[in-house]
C-alpha cells in the first residue's frame, strides 16, 4: 500500500508540474483560468480521499 501511494504522489506531482511549466513557458500564468480551478477541485478531492484513507488505516489499528 505505501509503495502504491508513493507512485501515485509522484504521478500527480509530475502532472501538476507539467501543467504549470507548460503555462508558465508558453502562455504566462493566470490564476483564475478555468484550468487552475479544475486542478484545485481535483486536488481537493484527492486530499479528501487521502484523509479518508488515513482515517480508515488509523481506525483499523
Amino acid at each position: 500500500m505505501p509503495r502504491f501511494i508513493q507512485i501515485l504522489q509522484i504521478i500527480i506531482a509530475v502532472l501538476i508540474g507539467g501543467v504549470f511549466a507548460y503555462d508558465l513557458i508558453l502562455q504566462g500564468i493566470s490564476i483564475f483560468e478555468e484550468k487552475y480551478i479544475t486542478i484545485t477541485l481535483a486536488l481537493t478531492a484527492l486530499l479528501e480521499l487521502a484523509l479518508f484513507v488515513i482515517y480508515k488505516l488509523i481506525v483499523d489499528d
